[in-house]
């Protein structure tokens, strides 16, 4: 189903569990360099109205510019955007920033494989209204990996 909450999402995607509270993207056929992955739509609201949100939910939102973020429509399904997963060496995301809503592919993504962003490209260091809701330390092993991770 490519439409979702306001939200596209490729066919070539599903949700599966990568652990016992995880879920990740994956391509359920190869996909090709440049096709679109997701077009994320929500609600866009404020640093302080998404730290009143249940932390649950504060995961799943994400900086798009000036200090606003996109949260998923309360009571409706989440879109498969949201559940992204970070890696430093990503094979989805955006055109350098171009476009924080949608996710394209980087590279040729083979059927099996996780669909991966990268979280840091987020943080616009001009961009003083911009405050990370998330910090974890990051287990992707890529050879650029930033350790922890401030998104």
């Amino acid at each position: 189903m490519p439409f979702v909450s306001g939200s596209y999402q490729s066919p070539k995607l599903e949700l599966r569990a990568i652990g016992p509270r995880e879920v990740g993207v994956f391509a359920t056929r190869a996909v090709r360099k440049g096709e679109i992955l997701t077009i994320s739509g929500g609600v866009v609201l404020s640093y302080r109205e998404v730290k009143e949100l249940p932390r649950r939910l504060q995961r799943l939102c994400f900086h798009i510019e000036h200090g606003f973020y996109l949260v998923p429509p309360r009571g409706r399904k989440v879109a498969m955007g949201f559940y992204m997963n970070h890696s430093c060496a990503p094979n989805a995301g955006d055109l350098n920033g171009a476009s924080a809503l949608t996710a394209i592919a980087l590279r040729p993504i083979r059927k099996g494989e996780e669909v991966t962003c990268d979280y840091r490209t987020v943080a616009d260091p001009d961009d003083r209204r911009y405050r990370p809701l998330l910090k974890f330390r990051c287990r992707c092993e890529a050879k650029n990996c930033g350790g922890v991770i401030r998104a």
